[in-house]
């Protein structure tokens, strides 16, 4: 089945949403392949340092999502503010463009995430509010994840052009698998480092490429595991809620995971800045209340 055709039960303009973060993704992919890796001698509006592969698919994006003629509003992590898209959209699209983009140089496997929401801007929604999202990897094949009110399906860029389904139902349950992010904040974060203490002392095995697509979507295919990114003073959370989180998050859940912030699941936190960073934990459920039980002692 191509992607198309598995969309063709959802409303009509969510449709039209998905296929365009699909159609970006095609291009992304080709200019990933092709492009200079070097830096476009400028910083993202929070003032982080650009690659040209971050602006390109940046702009990409924001190309797509305009011809669909349904995006009221969209996001990308590489700017400060919403932008205007089409008058009477239906959704909002909040997307990290090129997620791990400095690995592109090294040849690692890099991403790019989307969360699609009901109505227009972010501001005091929930992920409770996405009734889409997903995320792409680029790596030896490319791959284009969808979860829209049931567990999420993977497909894969063929040479003609079409996605192909190739995972028709990922589920999560549970097994010993870690990828430990922000490893830094265990100097000072006593309690994470009596987590990943335990985890080495039982076992579990270590998979972290150190790109957060590869490492959630590697639990999301092998059914299990877990992805922390806990904080510290001197290295504080730095994963942004609407780009990245709540749209992880939300494709976690709908496979039979968790998420927590520490506090709750990721989608009951509350937008407040659209440059909002939030501690992150998702994957198996056990595993996430294991997470949250070391860390917050």
């Amino acid at each position: 089945m191509n992607l198309p055709d598995h969309l063709s039960s959802a409303p009509e303009n969510l449709q039209k949403a998905i296929l365009a973060f699909a159609e970006a993704v095609k291009q992304i992919d080709g200019k990933i392949r092709t492009a200079e890796t070097s830096e476009a001698g400028s910083m993202n509006s929070f003032g982080e340092d650009q690659l040209k592969l971050d602006v390109l698919s940046d702009r990409i994006c924001f190309t797509e999502l305009e011809k669909s003629g349904v995006i009221a509003i969209a996001g990308s992590e590489e700017q400060s503010e919403e932008k205007v898209l089409t008058e009477g959209g239906e959704f909002s699209a909040s997307f990290d463009p090129l997620d791990g983009s400095s690995l592109v140089d090294v040849n690692l496997a890099v991403g790019t995430i989307f969360g699609i929401w009901q109505g227009k801007g972010f501001m005091g929604k929930t992920g409770r509010d996405l009734v889409a999202a997903g995320y792409a990897i680029y790596g030896p094949r490319t791959t284009f994840i969808i979860a829209i009110d049931s567990n999420p399906t993977e497909f894969t860029l063929q040479s003609d052009g079409n996605w192909k389904m190739t995972i028709e139902k990922m589920e999560i349950n549970e097994g010993k698998m870690f990828a430990p992010g922000n490893l830094r904040a265990c100097a000072e974060n006593k309690e994470y480092l009596a987590l990943l203490d335990f985890w080495s002392e039982n076992g579990y095995q270590l998979r972290y490429s150190g790109g957060m697509v590869p490492d959630i979507h590697q639990i999301l295919v092998k059914g299990k595991g877990i992805f922390s990114y806990p904080g510290s003073e001197s290295c504080p959370p730095k994963l942004r809620l609407i780009y990245e989180c709540a749209p992880l998050a939300y494709v976690v859940e709908k496979a039979g995971g968790a998420s927590s912030n520490l506090k709750g699941s990721l989608l009951d936190e509350k937008v407040e800045d659209l440059n909002q960073r939030t501690v992150i934990c998702v994957g198996s459920k056990n595993e996430v209340d294991r997470c949250v039980k070391f860390l917050t002692v």
